[in-house]
């Protein structure tokens, strides 16, 4: 390893990097490295500053994604591949080594494709995106991606993009992105009234979804027991039914 020290600009110290620490730092995603090296005439003092430098294996030429484009639900990673004329079709990619910036694809994409880098998640804005992360790998709401005759594409073909609930916001986590909502019955999952957790597809929903607060929200299942809220308002600006006339008014 090469430490340079701010103090001495001029100066390379060299050394060896002896032990990688068994723990991790939770909150900065860090583990400790002790780098052994030399220190003539006591130059190197606790708490300077250094920048250390550490060689590794070169490797070819590898596929690479921006680390934007990669939806990480912690037990899966997707990347979303455009497909034209406004589809969209969600990939698993298995990720190797990353950069500040990118991240190695060892399967899942090929080079060349288009892949989607911003506003991933706000798959309440764009309809057949949220189809297609909601319909992906849960057969119960969606069907999964097929490939067409010729082969070259792939279209989607989900049942449904997500479900409605109306119901009043009991607790919220903004830590956690999750909220405690009462809701009412949801006759496309045949659930009854009761009181449940969902995560946030966006921060910003926050600022409808407050204790108290009684809301029309839209939600998918990201994963199996998962359940996002993709789009909320106040119950009072949700779409009211126009009832259907009466064919007997005026008898």
């Amino acid at each position: 390893a090469k430490v340079r020290i701010n103090a001495y600009p001029d100066k390379v110290f060299e050394g060896r990097v002896t032990y990688v620490y068994p723990t991790l730092n939770a909150e900065t995603r860090t583990v400790p490295v002790r780098v052994e090296l030399a220190n003539p005439g006591q130059l190197l003092k606790p708490a300077m500053f250094a920048q250390v430098e550490v060689p590794v294996g070169g490797k070819g030429q590898v596929v690479t994604v921006p680390a934007s484009a990669v939806i990480d639900s912690g037990t899966r990673q997707i990347v979303l591949i455009a497909r034209g004329e406004g589809r969209f079709e969600p990939r698993e990619v298995k990720l190797g080594a990353r950069s500040d910036t990118h991240l190695e694809v060892l399967s899942g994409v090929k080079a060349g494709e288009e892949v989607v880098v911003a506003a991933n998640f706000l798959i309440d804005a764009e309809s057949n995106l949220k189809a297609a992360v909601g319909g992906f790998g849960h057969s119960g709401h969606g069907a999964a991606p097929k490939s067409e005759k010729d082969g070259d594409k792939a279209a989607l073909a989900p049942k449904t993009a997500g479900h409605r609930a109306e119901g009043s916001v009991d607790e919220v986590d903004a830590k956690a992105g999750t909220v405690s909502l009462s809701h009412g019955p949801v006759a496309s999952l045949k659930w009854p009234a009761m009181t449940m957790e969902f995560k946030v597809a966006n921060p910003s929903l926050l600022q409808i979804l407050k204790p108290g607060a009684k809301v029309d929200v839209e939600f998918v299942e990201r994963q199996p027991g998962e359940w996002v809220i993709t789009s909320a308002v106040p119950a009072s600006k949700a779409a009211t039914p126009v009832p259907a006339a009466n064919p007997h008014a005026g008898h």
